[in-house]
């Protein structure tokens, strides 16, 4: 019989975590070839933890707590809390473990000042946050702050009166290249922050609803191609996917603003409707929605008729086109009588 070959440890060592970090599927399997390959490869188990999210995850955070400081200080990367039923202790306990993460979202019931020493030990990149919440209140929002000395992606869930204030201190975050603003955004806020802010590569403003775009009588005022409109359908699966290497939100934002400025797609103020649509292996394709141009706007501005019948703004109302829903929008803003029949 043979000799019986065998693979240096270390080349052996990477096979298995490549095979694990491209099938996470086989890791329980994988879990089981060797003690030496347990060793290497249960970290790969934990890189990514969503809290709140089935049994699964939960046993994953729960089981976390039993492992050595140096075992989930090497092993989470990347951590969700997103709706469960710990205690903010148990939540800084966790935290205080897991110190190597990269990239945390949290829930609002879980940001909190007390939190803050734990943050600036991490060396974090991506944080989505309510951050008025965080430092407790907009105007104890520290810029300079250690927690934010890497962070190039912070998708922020700021509440509506605290947003403006809040985006106030944006220009000084030190490595801020990509920025999400969630829910209804003044224009103003936007156009200021774009201005104030040159190094932000993306500037996304989120919406967790069907409506595609804000319908003013004037179009869409932002005429910057680092600015994009989105929607998404399940927040906590489109993290879930970025934090694996897959597209995310971020991610498909950075291709729609790359075709833009490659002239694939016309004009600077356009809707992304998140997630993109992936086909054929192929590089991410946008749903993209045109802006209403302003003569379109203005036509439906100025027409007295709730239910337009006379061209040409009759012809956009009755159309099946997403600028026909932008100026159905327009009439039901800004005509008290708006008939949403179609003649």
């Amino acid at each position: 019989m043979a000799d019986q070959t065998s693979l240096p440890l270390e080349l052996e060592r990477e096979i298995f975590e490549t095979t694990a970090l491209m099938h996470p599927g086989a890791i329980p399997t994988l879990l089981c070839v060797a003690r030496r390959v347990l060793l290497w490869i249960e970290p790969l188990l934990y890189r990514v933890v969503r809290i709140g999210h089935g049994s699964l995850y939960s046993n994953m955070a729960r089981a976390l707590l039993s492992k050595p400081p140096q075992f989930c200080r090497d092993a989470v990367r990347h951590l969700a809390l997103e709706d469960f039923k710990w205690s903010l202790d148990e939540v800084a306990a966790l935290l205080k473990l897991c110190t190597g993460i990269i990239n945390l979202a949290t829930i609002e019931e879980l940001e909190h000042p007390t939190l803050l020493p734990t943050l600036a030990e991490m060396r974090l990149q991506r944080l989505s946050v309510a951050l008025d919440r965080l430092f407790g209140g907009p105007e104890l929002i520290d810029p300079v702050h250690p927690l934010f000395a890497s962070v190039t992606h912070l998708d922020m869930f700021d509440s509506a009166d605290d947003v403006a204030a809040t985006c106030a201190v944006i220009p000084a975050l030190p490595a801020l290249t990509h920025l999400c603003l969630n829910g209804e955004v003044p224009w103003n806020v936007i156009n200021t922050v774009l201005a104030d802010c040159p190094r932000l590569e993306t500037l996304v403003n989120l919406r967790g609803s069907s409506t595609l775009t804000h319908a003013h009588p004037g179009g869409v005022p932002v005429r910057n191609v680092r600015f994009v409109e989105g929607t998404f359908e399940d927040y906590w699966s489109d993290w879930e996917a970025g934090a694996k290497g897959l597209p995310d939100f971020w991610a498909l934002a950075d291709d729609f603003i790359a075709r833009k400025r490659a002239g694939a797609i016309d004009g600077v103020s356009l809707i992304l409707q998140l997630p993109y649509i992936l086909t054929d292996g192929s590089q991410p394709t946008a749903i993209v929605f045109d802006v209403i141009p302003p003569g379109q706007s203005d036509l439906a501005t100025g027409c007295a008729s709730p239910c337009p019948s006379s061209p040409p703004c009759g012809e956009i109302f009755s159309g099946s086109t997403p600028a026909s829903d932008i100026v159905r929008e327009i009439h039901r803003l800004t005509n008290p009588l708006f008939n949403d029949e179609i003649p």
